[in-house]
């Protein structure tokens, strides 16, 4: 779904899909750095001030865990 007011799709990790690995592929191809990881053993939240709404880390994540809203 596209936020209306900023033109770009809204995402977000499903926590329950999320594997939380060691070396995300979403995170690594972000290229705005929006993925972020306060904790390594929890699952990265997407910054949607950073976020371009690009889709990129959704269609890397092997796991869907990156969905839009």
């Amino acid at each position: 779904m596209l936020n209306t007011a900023t033109n770009k799709a809204t995402l977000y990790v499903d926590d329950s899909l999320c594997q939380v690995c060691r070396g995300c592929l979403a995170q690594q191809v972000c290229k705005v750095r929006a993925i972020v990881r306060i904790d390594r053993d929890e699952a990265p939240m997407i910054d949607v001030h950073r976020c371009h709404g690009c889709l990129a880390c959704q269609l890397e994540c092997p796991f869907n865990a990156i969905v839009t809203v």
